[in-house]
C-alpha cells in the first residue's frame, strides 16, 4: 500500500481564505462592526480591519474555531432554507427553543460566548438533520 502523501496547506493562503470568509459572513449576516468583532472573541478592530484588508495577520485557534462555527451556521441555514433572504435573517427572529429561550439566535451568536457561538450551530445542524 502506498504511502499517502500529506500537502501542506499554505498559512498565507489560509490566513486569505479566512479573513475573506469573516468579510462574507459579515455582509450575509449583516453584522455591525461590534457584533463582528464580538463573534471573534472580542478581537481588536485594528485586527480585524487590517485581515480584512489582506495583511498578513494572523488569529489564533480560537478565532479560527469561531470562524469555523460560523460557516457551520451560514451552511446550516442555507440548506434548511430555499430563500436565502429567509435564511440570514432567521438569526433576527424570536426562537422559543433552547438555548435561545425567547431570544433571537444574533444575540447568542454575537454575545462573544465561545459556548454560546457553538450552541447557535448545533441547534442549526440538528435542525437540518
Amino acid at each position: 500500500m502506498a504511502a499517502v502523501e500529506e500537502r501542506q496547506i499554505d498559512p498565507a493562503v489560509m490566513l486569505r481564505a479566512l479573513w475573506q470568509a469573516v468579510s462574507s459572513l459579515k455582509r450575509e449576516f449583516n453584522l455591525s462592526e461590534a457584533e463582528t468583532l464580538k463573534v471573534l472573541g472580542d478581537m481588536p478592530r485594528s485586527t480585524m480591519h487590517k485581515g480584512m484588508q489582506h495583511q498578513n495577520v494572523s488569529v489564533s485557534r480560537d478565532v479560527r474555531d469561531r470562524v469555523s462555527l460560523l460557516l457551520g451556521i451560514y451552511k446550516g441555514l442555507r440548506v434548511l432554507f430555499e430563500d436565502s433572504q429567509q435564511a440570514m435573517t432567521w438569526i433576527d427572529r424570536e426562537n422559543a427553543l433552547p438555548p435561545f429561550n425567547g431570544r433571537r439566535p444574533r444575540e447568542l451568536m454575537t454575545n462573544g460566548d465561545f459556548m454560546a457561538l457553538a450552541s447557535v450551530r448545533r441547534f442549526v445542524d440538528y435542525w437540518r438533520g
